[in-house]
Parts: structure tokens; C-alpha cells; sequence
């Protein structure tokens, strides 16, 4: 009978001790399954960017906006980890019954024991990135480059309205014409833009105005020549096979007028504000008309390689019969202080400076904010409140307070987009301050 006894204690820890390594063997099993999602971390990842990517502009505005200097930087790489440490073991416990007279092995005095050598678990998460300025030679020298047709024509195709890429990129006018020279020139609060010398003293935004309604534009055409020694290979001999010589292919762009866009750009102004049309039309030293019947009218008749030997100028120009216009544009650098200077107009309310020309009667029309007539949704060029409760796109401080772009400007959200975009177009991509390499470590 004893040895009876003996025999079933002993099964008794046998199975004990196999159900005890299963029990571990799928512990291990499913410590091993332990997969770190990477979706929700991208999604944290690739929205902590974009905020932090559009606090950054909007920093470097309110910068501007009090004469700081301009500074950039780039998140060159971030790397998110997540490191799970599980470890199990066999818990003491009595193999047999416990012999009269002995004292159990621990408390609470079971026949087994389970602690923290038995079952852990530990998790680490972090995200690492690197931060570099971008005060370097290659960096600055796309973004002091003034902004040329073909980028101008990349943000009307997007949809950008066409009158604030106007306010934007537009440094000042220069019109020659048998009456004179004049210059138009918009740099508030010391010039407002109009010419003292302009028999109809006309401002930097009328020329805006009639750039809009007009229907300015930029039109591009490709034309391919051939390779350099390219008789031997109209001769279609083995030779020129061997060259391997490849065409150029060169693209040329310039301003034309669409009657098209120029009629959807009125029909919006006629519902907002009929007398604009009426101001235009005395602005135009031609007929409205002439626009879309001479050889500026989009589509027209155009050889691109008549002038493709002269160097390029750095401005943009625009000449029917006896009246020609130079458009000067603005760099990126440029936008970012024009846009810092509207900012200040709306904290300050700033006055003309002495000296500044204001032609009677249109005061108010020039001290403000410029307003996008064709823009009804959001007229604003930008819009930012101080100290605000409002709900923000988003927000930055400065040492006067906190600054806010309201969840409702949309011109002022599209206008985040386009100095995003303009920096990368007009730097290399190693210089790139707002667009950052993204590596996830698994």
C-alpha cells in the first residue's frame, strides 16, 4: 500500500511538471508573436511632422513679421524603437507531499511559488531624430532665386488663385509706354506701390487687379533639337548610330492672356464688387479686347526660339505694341518677409511712414491688407490672431504672446502649402528644411 501511495505521488509531480513546461512553451510561443505594429506609428510619426513642419513656417513668419532674421532647419532623420523584453521561469515548487513535521518553503506557504523571476515583461518605446540647420550656401541660393515663369506656371496649374500668386510673387511693375516710364513698387508701410509720376496714378494693385481680370497667365511649349552633330545623323549612317548622341529637349514658357479664365475672374468680381470691372477697364491703356486678339492671346503665335540665343533676364516680360511691362518677381525669401509685413499690418495697424504716396480718396483701399477680389471664400492673403481662443490650424509663440492661424483661413492654409512646395522647387533636395527623411526601424 505504501509503495502504492508512493507511485501515485510521483505521477502526481509528473504531471504537475508537464502541464507546467506546456504552459511555458506556449508563454514563450506567444511572447514570440509579439509583432510592434508600424501603422499607428506612422500615423504618429507622419503627423507630428506635418505639425511640426507647418509651426516652423508659421515661426519664421511671425519672424518676419517683427524683422528677426529667418531661421531653417531639418528633421534629417527620425527613428521610432520599440524593445520588448519577456522572461519566463519555473516557479519553486514541491515535487511530493509534504513530509510531516517540515516547514513549507516560503510565504504564503503553498506548494508552489510564483514571483518576478517567474513571469516579466518589460516594454521601451522612443523616437530618436536629428536636427541640422540649413544655413548653408546651396540651401540659400535657391532660396534667394527670384521665382521664374515655369515655377509660377507649376501653381497655376494647381489651382492656386491666380491673383494671390500675384501678391506673392510680384516684386513691383515697371510699365514703359509713349506717355513715360513708371514704376509700381509694393513694400508697405513705405510705399503702397503707386507712381507719383503716372498721369492716372495708378498703384501696384490695380496692376494686380488687371493682371486677374485680364486673365494673365503662363503658357509653355517643348521643342526638341537635335544633338550636337546632328547632320551625320539626319544621314542615318552606322556612324551616327555610334555617336549616341541625344536630342535636347528644352521647355520655354511665357505670359499670354486667356479670355477664358479672364471671364471666370469677372464673373466672381461682378457679383463682389461691379466697380473693380469699371476701374480696370480706365486702368488699360488699350482696349480690354485687345488682349485676346493680339499676339500675347494664349494659343497665339509664338516662336520661342527667336530669343532663345539672348541670356535670360531675371525678370518676367510682357510686351504688346508700344507698351511693354517688366514684372519683377520676388524670391522665397521675399514671399516670407511680404507675408511678415501683412502680419504686422494686421497686429499693429500700421500707418503709412512720411513720404509714403497715397492718392486721394483711396486711403483705405491701400493702408489695408491687400483683399482678393476673386477669392470670395477667404479674401485674406493671410490671416493670424494674437492671443486668441479660437480653434487653430496652427499656432507658435513669440516673446509678444501667442499667434494663431484660425481653423477657418483657407487662403491662409493654401498659402502654407505654397511656401512648403516653393522651397522645395527652388532648393536641392539635400537642402531640403521642411521635408524630411522618414526611417522606420522595426
Amino acid at each position: 500500500m505504501q509503495e502504492c501511495y508512493r507511485g501515485k505521488s510521483i505521477g502526481g509531480a509528473v504531471v504537475f511538471r508537464s502541464l507546467l513546461a506546456l504552459l511555458l512553451i506556449a508563454s514563450l510561443v506567444g511572447a514570440c508573436a509579439l509583432v510592434d505594429p508600424v501603422d499607428t506609428r506612422y500615423d504618429e510619426i507622419t503627423r507630428s511632422l506635418a505639425k511640426a513642419r507647418n509651426e516652423a513656417i508659421f515661426l519664421n513668419l511671425v519672424r518676419a513679421s517683427h524683422d528677426h532674421p529667418l531661421s531653417f532647419a531639418t528633421i534629417s532623420q527620425v527613428t521610432p524603437s520599440l524593445t520588448n523584453v519577456s522572461s519566463f521561469g519555473l516557479p519553486a515548487f514541491l515535487a511530493g507531499p509534504l513530509f510531516k513535521g517540515a516547514t513549507p518553503i516560503a510565504p504564503p506557504y503553498g506548494n508552489a511559488l510564483i514571483n518576478s523571476t517567474t513571469a516579466s515583461n518589460t516594454t521601451t518605446v522612443s523616437s530618436n531624430f536629428n536636427v541640422a540647420t540649413q544655413e548653408t550656401s546651396a540651401f540659400y541660393q535657391g532660396f534667394l532665386k527670384p521665382i521664374d515663369l515655369v515655377t509660377l506656371n507649376y501653381f497655376i496649374r494647381q489651382g492656386y488663385p491666380r491673383e494671390l500668386l500675384f501678391w506673392l510673387f510680384t516684386d513691383s511693375f515697371e510699365l514703359t509706354s509713349p506717355q513715360g516710364r513708371f514704376g509700381y513698387h509694393y513694400n508697405p508701410p513705405t510705399n503702397y506701390g503707386c507712381s507719383d509720376v503716372d498721369p492716372k496714378r495708378r498703384c501696384f494693385i490695380d496692376w494686380v487687379h488687371v493682371a486677374t481680370l485680364g486673365g494673365l497667365t503662363v503658357e509653355e511649349t517643348t521643342v526638341q533639337k537635335g544633338a550636337s552633330g546632328g547632320g551625320g545623323a539626319r544621314g542615318g549612317g552606322a556612324g551616327s548610330e555610334a555617336a549616341g548622341a541625344k536630342p535636347a529637349t528644352n521647355v520655354y514658357a511665357r505670359f499670354c492672356f486667356s479670355k477664358i479664365l479672364a471671364e471666370q475672374a469677372q464673373m466672381i468680381v461682378r457679383q463682389t464688387n461691379p466697380e473693380l470691372l469699371v476701374r480696370v477697364r480706365s486702368v488699360l491703356d488699350v482696349p480690354v479686347e485687345a488682349l485676346y486678339s493680339g499676339s500675347l492671346r494664349c494659343g497665339g503665335p509664338w516662336d520661342p526660339l527667336a530669343d532663345a540665343g539672348k541670356p535670360q533676364p531675371d525678370i518676367l516680360p510682357l510686351k504688346s505694341g508700344p507698351f511693354s511691362f517688366r514684372i519683377i518677381p520676388r524670391s522665397a525669401y521675399g514671399v516670407f518677409e511680404l507675408l511678415g509685413s501683412l502680419i504686422k499690418m494686421q497686429r499693429q495697424h500700421v500707418e503709412p511712414l512720411p513720404g509714403a504716396l497715397i492718392p486721394a480718396n483711396r486711403g483705405e483701399e491701400l493702408i489695408a491688407p491687400p483683399i482678393l477680389a476673386s477669392v470670395p471664400e477667404d479674401y485674406g492673403v493671410i490671416t493670424v490672431v494674437q492671443d486668441s481662443g479660437a480653434a487653430c490650424f496652427s499656432h507658435t509663440w513669440f516673446y509678444d504672446g501667442d499667434y494663431c492661424v484660425p481653423e477657418q483661413a483657407t487662403t491662409t492654409k493654401r498659402v502654407f502649402s505654397l511656401l512648403a512646395q516653393l522651397i522645395a522647387i527652388t532648393t536641392a533636395a539635400s537642402d531640403l528644411s521642411i521635408t524630411p527623411i522618414v526611417r522606420v526601424v522595426q
